[in-house]
């Protein structure tokens, strides 16, 4: 049976980072939603949604691409659409919150839009990340009956990245009850509870991770990273926990030079929150993808099997 949600009907934007790097986070998100008995049916033909860099180059192609992956979801029928990425839920709403304040914008991007054989977008959609679906579509409560394999005693430190609530303006975090608090979120903190893990006190939750500057300054992304993972140890954090692609990717691949840079002791295992959940539902670490981390998150959580 398919739960209603408080969204109406949802369409799913994966986005390039589910569909590449993050597969960990894709497989594990669509056994958690099977589990727990909610709808997230793909947007099909979806295109990038030009991330966070296309703006600084093209700024129609900055909204263009959003708009189209937004107009498909209307042609779907849908009323919200969810997306796992901060990253594009950041891309999505900004364009959203473009359209929406400048008609003659909403104009010309749906006289291009029409070019391209799609129809204009109305608006009439609201922008979800994934936690954030969870949380109000189920409720804690639910997650808890589904738990097979607590992970009792385990310290977690979730990072919920720059800009999964940022910038609110954007996002309407605050503005509504279905949104996370815009200054400290606690949406992933309270799934976490409820698979019976210890949220640790982690003050870098929403700091930046520098993943957009990997590459272009590694420097400055070693740093950011280095602060997050700090904290986390600070606090005896045994796993970081993610809900954003980009830094999950970036704090990954970069913990080799972050422990040679910073000290050895940085090292942490990183998993996606779909990965815990789905791994407390009960599913092995091979359907999870967990044995897939980089990190190598296993060392700490088989003790759990």
């Amino acid at each position: 049976m398919t739960l209603p949600t408080p969204y109406g009907k949802v369409a799913f934007y994966p986005g390039c980072a589910l569909d590449g790097l993050g597969k960990s986070y894709d497989v594990s998100l669509k056994l958690v939603v099977q589990d727990l008995g909610i709808p997230l049916e793909k947007i099909e033909d979806y295109n990038c949604c030009g991330a966070l860099e296309v703006k600084n180059v093209n700024t129609m192609a900055g909204i263009l691409l959003p708009a189209r992956n937004l107009a498909l979801a209307r042609e779907m029928g849908a009323d919200a659409v969810v997306s796992a990425c901060p990253g594009c839920h950041y891309s999505l709403s900004r364009t959203q919150y473009y359209l929406t304040k400048y008609p003659k914008l909403r104009e010309k991007t749906n006289v291009y839009l029409e070019k391209m054989g799609t129809k204009n977008y109305d608006l009439k959609l609201m922008l979800v990340h994934a936690v954030e679906y969870i949380y109000n579509t189920v409720g804690i409560e639910a997650i808890k009956t589904k738990v097979k394999r607590p992970l009792t005693g385990l310290k977690v430190a979730p990072y919920y990245g720059c800009l999964y609530v940022r910038p609110k303006s954007y996002t309407l975090a605050g503005y509504m009850k279905v949104r996370d608090d815009p200054e400290r979120p606690f949406f992933m903190d309270e799934i976490l509870k409820a698979l019976g893990a210890e949220v640790v006190p982690f003050e870098a939750k929403t700091m930046c991770c520098g993943g957009p500057h990997v590459y272009s300054d590694v420097e400055v992304a070693l740093h950011l990273e280095a602060r997050i993972l700090k904290e986390a140890k600070r606090n005896g954090a045994e796993i970081l926990v993610t809900d954003c692609p980009l830094g999950h990717v970036a704090i990954e691949t970069n913990m080799e030079k972050i422990a040679q840079k910073y000290g050895e002791d940085l090292r942490t295992p990183l998993a996606y929150f779909s990965q815990l959940v789905a791994f407390a539902f009960g599913h092995s670490p091979e359907e999870t993808l967990l044995t897939a981390n980089i990190t190598n998150p296993m060392s700490v959580l088989k003790r759990y099997l």
